[in-house]
């Protein structure tokens, strides 16, 4: 993947992530704890995508890494 992917992906990430915790709070005040609970979960799952593309763009994996050296 190159780094315009990889910078895109984490963008809709954290967007995601950041309307999963505004929908928790509003589902919160309403006292909808079915919503909240979904919502908590949502956010949950999009941290953890976000933390996975962060590292993703920390350490980059080029591809046919192992085939470019043996020749």
């Amino acid at each position: 993947m190159n780094e315009k992917t990889i910078n895109r992906n984490l963008a809709s990430s954290v967007t995601l992530c950041v309307l999963s915790l505004l929908l928790l709070v509003v589902a919160l005040i309403f006292n909808w704890v079915e919503i909240a609970i979904a919502m908590a979960i949502a956010a949950l799952l999009q941290a953890y995508v976000v933390c996975l593309w962060l590292n993703r763009k920390r350490h980059p994996h080029t591809h046919f890494r192992r085939k470019a050296t043996e020749k």
